[in-house]
C-alpha cells in the first residue's frame, strides 16, 4: 500500500481541517506552454495528490475552492469547457480512484440549482456511495460564494421561524456538521480570500503562497503547517 493511504492518526493533532484556494492554474498552464484547460486539468490532478498527502497526515477535513458564484460570469465557452473536463475528471480518472481508495467521506457545498444535470448527478453520486465512510471528509466547493451562503443560510432561518443566533445560522450554512478551518492557503500569489468561507474563516490563519497551485506539493504543505503548529491561537482570549 502506498505511504500516502497509510493514515496516521497522532500526527499534527492542533489541525485537523485545511482549505485551499487553488489559484494559478491559467498561469501555469501560460508558463508551460499549455492551454488554459490543460491548467485546469494539472490542478485537479494535484487534488487528488494533495488528499492523499492530508491523510497521510492524519487530517480529517479538507476543502477545495473548485468553482466560485463569481465564475458564472466568465465567458460561456470557458465555462462550457471548464465543466466538460470537471465531467470526465470525475466520471473515473485515476486520480479519483485513488482517493475514493482510502475511504472518504464527499460533501459538495455551493448553490447546486445552478449546476447542470449531469455534473449534479456525478457529484451527488458520489456522494451518496460515501456517506458513510468513516475516512476524510473532502469537500467541494462548487457555484459557491461565501456571501451567497450566508444569504441562503438565513432565508432558512427565517422560513424555519427560529430566532436568529449564531448558532442557528451556523447550522443552516452548507457546512453544517463540519469545522471551521483552521487554517486557508491561498497558491498563486494573491493576497486575499476571494468570497471563500467568509463565516467559517473568523479565526483562521491564512497562508499566501506564490507556488503556482499545480506545483504546490506535499514538501510546502509541511512546512506551512509546521509554522501554524508553533502559532499560540487564542481566540481572543
Amino acid at each position: 500500500m502506498s505511504t500516502y493511504n497509510q493514515r496516521n492518526e497522532t500526527s499534527n493533532p492542533a489541525i485537523e481541517h485545511i482549505a485551499f484556494i487553488m489559484d494559478g492554474n491559467a498561469t501555469w498552464a501560460r508558463m508551460n506552454g499549455k492551454n488554459v484547460m490543460e491548467g485546469y486539468e494539472a490542478g485537479m490532478r494535484n487534488m487528488s495528490s494533495i488528499i492523499l498527502s492530508a491523510n497521510g497526515l492524519g487530517l480529517s477535513y479538507i476543502t477545495f475552492y473548485v468553482f466560485s458564484s463569481e465564475n458564472w460570469g466568465r465567458p460561456a465557452g470557458w465555462i462550457e469547457d471548464f465543466m466538460s473536463l470537471a465531467v470526465r475528471f470525475l466520471r473515473g480518472n485515476e486520480a479519483i480512484r485513488s482517493v475514493l481508495d482510502i475511504g472518504p467521506k464527499i460533501r459538495v457545498i455551493g448553490d447546486k440549482t445552478k449546476l447542470s444535470r449531469e455534473i449534479l448527478e456525478i457529484l451527488s453520486k458520489y456522494e451518496e456511495e460515501t456517506r458513510n465512510n468513516t475516512g476524510m471528509t473532502i469537500c467541494l466547493a462548487i457555484s459557491y460564494g461565501g456571501r451567497d451562503e450566508i444569504v441562503r443560510a438565513a432565508e432558512k432561518v427565517s422560513a424555519s421561524g427560529l430566532k436568529f443566533t449564531e448558532k442557528n445560522l451556523s447550522d443552516h450554512l452548507d457546512t453544517t456538521g463540519i469545522p471551521d478551518p483552521q487554517m486557508i492557503i491561498r497558491t498563486g500569489g494573491h493576497h486575499r480570500l476571494s468570497n471563500f468561507l467568509l463565516w467559517q474563516s473568523h479565526y483562521s490563519e491564512l497562508y499566501f503562497t506564490d507556488t503556482l497551485w499545480p506545483d504546490f506539493g506535499e514538501t510546502e504543505l509541511n512546512e506551512i503547517i509546521t509554522r501554524f503548529t508553533s502559532i499560540e491561537r487564542n481566540h481572543g482570549k
